[in-house]
């Protein structure tokens, strides 16, 4: 991983005006029917999510220190200088936070410079870490220089946190003004066209390029291309909703995997429950339930949205082989969903020692239930898209994704 120059990579001021920048040129370019059909507040949410700078919290009880191995380094002496064993200490600091900010020259700052690498761990979070090099093993000598490393960092966040906050601050403004004059410029155009008689087209980009160094968490908000364009506010949620949720569970999970104390005492129940406030913290304008009534049973995971029309329907199981794995199925299309149900998903929970064997069941058995249609990629190496068809309705398609992680006994 690469060391950088703390605070020092790029001027904060100019980065952040350039963000403004994107954010005005980005709803310039959107066609006229996608400004004037589309949610103001879900789009806003969408620009805030990308280009937000989250301040940062250094958590200097939590530092941890390591070995980093020996190494040389040429040093002063009273006959001139000569190349000196040294010890190799890695200092890392965990924080909370953009850890872009890490790279970002704030107008006021200290004159000295600290070299560490920063490496994200999930959505704003992860650890900074800084080598020191002594070249005796002094105890003072170490903590001095610990200290003056966690000075540094200390010293220079309130600085460049001021500038996020004003940056932040921004972000709202900008979307705000530039969106109306676009608006304005689409309504006055379209209403030119028509009056000439020219016919408006409808095509509409459906996908932002994703420019700022943040994750992208909340997906672009699309016109409902069922409805008819009254230039009146119709979002809806599409594919990329629902590949969000299907990878927040796919990463969570995967990271319950390393952790045996939390899966070993968690029952089937528990182990749902872990991923419910994950998806209930990260989705405006819905809600996120575990076992709640729909159709003709209790369902696992359900996200609603507003207006209570299902988004996403989920069922956790222990796997019990083959036979279990196809009367889950049987479970969830029979007794769960209703016709307006798509997007679906499979969580089993697998204690079998031998994974992959489980994995190779899962794409084997899949083919026989008499509502699949047809395979549909992969996420990842334990999770396996697929199309089924609804039980009475051959042409209404559901978006399946069945997902398993290893909690082995």
């Amino acid at each position: 991983m690469e060391r950088i120059s703390l605070f020092r990579q790029k001027n904060a001021s100019e980065v952040f005006d350039n963000y403004l920048e994107i954010i005005k040129k980005e709803v310039s370019e959107k066609p006229n029917d996608y400004v004037l059909n589309i949610d103001y507040e879900e789009w806003l949410r969408y620009i805030t999510d990308r280009f937000e700078q989250k301040p940062l919290i250094i958590y200097p009880e939590r530092i941890t220190t390591s070995f980093a191995g020996k190494g040389q380094r040429s040093v002063s002496g009273v006959w001139g200088p000569y190349e000196a064993e040294t010890t190799r200490i890695d200092i890392s600091l965990p924080f909370t936070g953009t850890s872009y900010l890490f790279y970002l020259q704030p107008s006021t700052y200290t004159l000295n410079s600290v070299k560490a690498t920063v490496e994200a761990r999930g959505n704003d979070s992860g650890i900074v870490t800084h080598t020191l090099e002594l070249t005796e093993q002094n105890t003072e000598a170490f903590n001095a220089s610990k200290q003056s490393f966690l000075a540094y960092v200390a010293d220079n966040i309130p600085s460049i946190n001021r500038e996020a906050e004003i940056f932040n601050t921004k972000i709202r403004y900008t979307f705000s003004t530039s969106y109306e004059a676009r608006k304005q410029k689409a309504l006055s155009e379209n209403t030119f066209f028509e009056s000439i008689g020219i016919q408006i087209n409808n095509d509409t980009e459906s996908l932002y390029q994703s420019i700022a160094p943040a994750k992208k968490r909340v997906p672009e908000p699309q016109l409902d291309e069922a409805v008819p364009k009254k230039y009146t506010p119709n979002p809806s949620l599409d594919d990329a909703f629902y590949k969000d949720i299907i990878n927040v569970i796919y990463t969570t999970y995967k990271s319950v995997e390393k952790k045996p104390s939390v899966y070993k005492v968690k029952d089937e129940e528990e182990l749902r429950d872990y991923i419910l406030p994950l998806l209930e913290t990260r989705y405006e304008s819905s809600t996120v339930t575990g076992e709640t009534f729909n159709k003709g049973g209790k369902t696992d995971i359900l996200v609603r949205y507003k207006d209570n029309s299902n988004l996403f329907v989920a069922e956790c199981k222990y796997w019990k082989g083959e036979s279990g794995f196809l009367e889950t199925i049987n479970q969830l299309f029979d007794r769960y969903l209703t016709w307006r149900d798509s997007k679906t998903a499979l969580i089993f929970f697998v204690k079998n020692k031998e994974f992959s064997k489980v994995l190779t069941a899962i794409r084997d058995a899949v083919k026989k239930h008499p509502y699949f249609v047809r395979e549909n990629g992969g996420r990842g190496e334990s999770s396996f898209s697929y199309i089924f068809h609804f039980p009475t309705d051959t042409g209404k398609l559901v978006y399946t994704e069945v997902m398993a992680f290893h909690f082995p006994e």
